[in-house]
């Protein structure tokens, strides 16, 4: 299969709800979710929609080290809603997005529904082994922005 341009992230089930926008000040999220957007030019870094009249969201991107279960902050990506809710496929499933999600992440990368069952069914295989594990969070990527880094990200 082929590289997709869009990615379902799904956040172990021990870290659901940890999250920056919800441990960071509000100035300071605002501040990360603005540089953000103005970086990526008001656009959605996945599919380049201007977000249709909405704003764009900002969304954690993280990296699993599997072996020594830690999850590492790696940085911040613009993205259009219909984009975020597809990285978020367990979220969609929870709230009945996940019609709507399937049909974006099937036409951002060009898939049949076989091929996108198919990665759906590994991403969540991933998803239930790493849903097992307790995970360090390591959110040192901030420490190059002049904002109040939590000692942890707690769960809202």
């Amino acid at each position: 299969m082929q590289e997709p341009k869009l990615h379902v992230e799904l956040v172990p089930r021990s870290c659901f709800f940890s999250n920056l926008r919800s441990n960071l000040s509000k100035r300071d999220w605002e501040k990360l979710r603005q540089l953000t957007i103005d970086n990526a030019h008001r656009k959605c870094e996945i599919c380049s929609s201007d977000g249709n009249g909405s704003s764009l969201e900002c969304h954690e991107i993280w990296h699993y080290d599997d072996d020594n279960n830690v999850q590492k902050l790696s940085g911040l990506v613009a993205l259009c809603k219909a984009c975020h809710r597809s990285k978020h496929m367990a979220l969609a499933r929870h709230k009945g997005w996940d019609g709507i999600a399937e049909d974006h992440l099937m036409r951002i990368n060009g898939w049949e529904r076989k091929t996108l069952n198919l990665y759906l069914e590994e991403a969540f295989r991933i998803f239930e082994l790493r849903s097992e594990k307790n995970w360090t969070l390591d959110i040192t990527w901030l420490e190059s922005f002049d904002v109040v880094i939590p000692d942890t990200l707690d769960r809202v």
